[in-house]
């Protein structure tokens, strides 16, 4: 009888919605929107970053790799908390901006550190990635500040410790040869040929080794493949990588003052043809560079000339045209023709009067034929 009186006693607490027995009846599940805890504690303060800008990044490293001097800009990964930052690198530098950009200039291992602050005041651990930077030392051709940046056996042509004022304005990474004796991949270029005819030279003007080239695209940013005179005398001619001045064969050798400068031709002479002078060599002896032929004037020079072409059209001065060989008019032939093409040649412009050279020349009348020359000839 009384395990029959239990039972609708039990029943009736169970459907009660007042009272349980069971101290864990509480729901299992907190709603979406419930605070946490009170002793969860506030959210840890962490940092760690990356970089942007790498030359060639590793991530198992991890570790970024470039050639000295170059510049990356770091990028932190950091708990919404931290609001302050201090960057430290062992190359002696230092910042605070969130996403510095820091440039690397000599070569060798450096080590980043980053440490957050939060906007409480706590510091997360500090974030160290050893040798994270490898500064490498540039090759042949690259472009440098000091010697400290280029590779063994070479040094810095035009640093800023010994600057150019014409040729590489910014310093590359380069040898002396005497011979031929340049690293793999280089050609030995007599820049002698451009010397200047005063006392001074500037620090390329003597024969380097210059990376070896066919294209443009083949060179460091800030040079190009040019036609250069080679060792031992200047007597042929090699393909390297070189800065704009000195000017190729037919470029212009005019200073802003006027002043005709034989240091400014690559080739060692800046001839009066042309208002602008233009660059050339005397070939009573000497052979042309590769694609130019030796003309005979009137006056006795033998001078090297470049047949007109889609890039040589020989328009940017106002003295010159693409004209033909021959004596009634220009008073130059061509010694014997090798370089090919239409047959005529960027030369001085003929003419029969003054007026058809314009504002900046005269028409000579002598026995080199009637051509333009400058007003100041």
């Amino acid at each position: 009888m009384r395990r029959r009186a239990l039972f609708p006693l039990l029943l009736l607490a169970s459907c009660s919605d007042r009272w349980s027995p069971f101290t864990d009846a509480a729901p299992i599940y907190p709603s979406p929107d419930a605070a946490p805890p009170a002793d969860a504690g506030a959210i840890a303060l962490a940092v760690d970053f990356t970089v942007q800008d790498c030359p060639t990044f590793d991530p198992t490293v991890p570790s970024c790799t470039g050639t000295a001097p170059f510049t990356v800009q770091f990028v932190p990964i950091a708990t919404a908390a931290i609001t302050r930052y201090l960057w430290t690198f062992s190359d002696g530098g230092t910042d605070t901006s969130p996403t510095p950009s820091h440039t690397f200039n000599t070569p060798g291992l450096f080590d980043v550190t980053l440490v957050g602050v939060g906007a409480t005041g706590g510091v997360a651990p500090p974030k160290t990635y050893t040798s994270y930077i490898v500064a490498l030392a540039d090759v042949a051709g690259g472009p440098c500040q000091d010697d400290g940046q280029c590779a063994k056996d070479l040094h810095c042509l035009c640093s800023a410790a010994n600057p150019c004022t014409t040729g590489p304005l910014a310093g590359m990474c380069t040898a002396l040869c005497q011979k031929n004796d340049c690293p793999d991949g280089s050609v030995c270029a007599n820049m002698v040929t451009a010397a200047m005819t005063s006392n001074h030279a500037d620090p390329w003007q003597t024969q380097v080794c210059l990376p070896a080239c066919r294209f443009d695209t083949d060179c460091k940013f800030g040079f190009r493949c040019r036609t250069l005179p080679a060792w031992p005398n200047g007597a042929t001619w090699v393909h390297g990588c070189f800065a704009d001045v000195p000017a190729d064969l037919g470029g212009p050798c005019l200073t802003a003052d006027g002043v005709r400068r034989n240091d400014l031709c690559v080739t060692g002479l800046c001839a009066d043809l042309g208002a602008l002078g233009q660059c050339s060599r005397d070939c009573t002896t000497n052979p042309c560079p590769m694609g130019s032929d030796c003309a005979v004037f009137g006056d006795g020079r033998e001078l090297c000339l470049l047949p007109c072409s889609s890039t040589f059209a020989c328009d940017k001065d106002p003295l010159l045209t693409c004209a033909a060989a021959g004596a009634s008019l220009l008073g130059y032939q061509i010694k014997a023709p090798v370089a090919g093409g239409t047959g005529a040649y960027c030369a001085p412009k003929p003419c029969g009067k003054d007026a058809d050279c314009g504002a900046a020349g005269l028409c000579r009348h002598d026995s080199g034929g009637n051509h333009c020359i400058p007003v100041a000839n």
